[in-house]
Formats: C-alpha cells, structure tokens, sequence
C-alpha cells in the first residue's frame, strides 16, 4: 500500500518530503519528543537514550505509545466538545474490538453522541473523527489495530476494525492501589 501512494506521489513531484508521508512526519516529531532524536548540522541524528533502544522494539514502542496517547492534540480538542477517557477507550478496545466492529459502533461505546450539541456533519461523524485522529490512527501505526483493508473506499462510519493479538500482549488496564487506572 505504501509502495502504490510513493508511486502515485512521485507521478506529481520529483522528490518526496517527510511530510508527504504523514506517519513518517509524526514519528519524527514524536523520535523529538522523546528525546530519542536531534537535529544536529541539519541531520536527524539519535540521542543517547536514542542509540541505547535501539534494537528493542516493544520498548520504543512503549514509549512512543505513551507519548502520543497522552499528549494534547489542540486541533482535535478544539473541534469536539466532550473530552474522552483514554483508558475508557483502551478498555473498550480490549473487551469489545475482538471482532470487526464499525467505527460509529466503537464511537457510541467511547463517547457520549447524545451530548453533541455542535457538530459539522452529524455528531455520529465528529465522535468518529475524533476517535479516528486521537485514538485510532495511533493504534493503527502502533500495529495495535487493524482496518479491514477492502474498506479503503467506505465512508468513515462504516469502516471496520478490530485489535491485533499484539494489542492483548501490549495494553494492560490495571488498577492502582491509590484506586485509579493505569495502562501499562
């Protein structure tokens, strides 16, 4: 799939930037982030910590799990007015998201639609937007998730999905001591 978008996008330019590749361009932000990555003389080059994972998959993994779930995303808060629970909705991906699921279904179970008072095309459509951009495409990136790959052309409400057995080795939901969640 990435190989047919590389062909389509070099049909139009004759060289690729970063930012053509939009998963590519978050990683990298998040490699700064993290200070896995700097920039030094112009060249993306691994910090310390950077060189010291290097090799240790599920633990960049965690930490690029971490950061991007937790951080603010300014552009997708200002446009939907109910803040979701993280972990409700990591909970909700481990226990219902065994099977093919529709985004509108996985979107009534994580926010409350009913309390949409604003939106742009249907509160179903927003809550699912906004799952898409802060949950979902994560996960996707993250090997956490899968999208039934036929459904390329589907409205974004229609679209399937369902975890990876990777996600049931990765995502715990604990309960702390002090009475609150934690994903670990």
């Amino acid at each position: 799939m990435a190989r047919a978008r590389t062909e389509k996008l070099y049909v139009v330019n004759k060289i690729l930037n970063e930012q053509d590749f939009f998963p590519l361009a978050v990683m990298h932000d998040l490699m700064l982030v993290t200070r896995l990555l700097r920039h030094f003389k112009g060249k993306a080059v691994p910090t310390k910590a950077g060189r010291a994972i290097i090799g240790d998959h599920g633990a960049l993994q965690a930490v690029l799990f971490d950061t991007y779930l937790t951080a603010h995303h300014p552009t997708v808060s200002e446009r939907f007015p109910v803040d979701a629970d993280l972990r409700h909705c990591i909970g909700v991906v481990q226990n219902r998201l065994g099977d093919w699921v529709t985004l509108v279904d996985f979107a009534s179970w994580c926010l409350p639609i009913d309390a949409i008072r604003t939106y742009r095309i249907s509160p179903q459509f927003d809550a699912c937007f906004y799952l898409m951009s802060s949950v979902i495409r994560p996960l996707l990136w993250l090997g956490l998730l899968e999208r039934r790959p036929e459904q390329d052309s589907t409205r974004i409400e229609e679209r399937l999905y369902r975890k990876t057995p990777l996600f049931d080795r990765f995502i715990r939901i604990m309960m702390r001591q002090s009475g609150g969640w934690a994903i670990h």
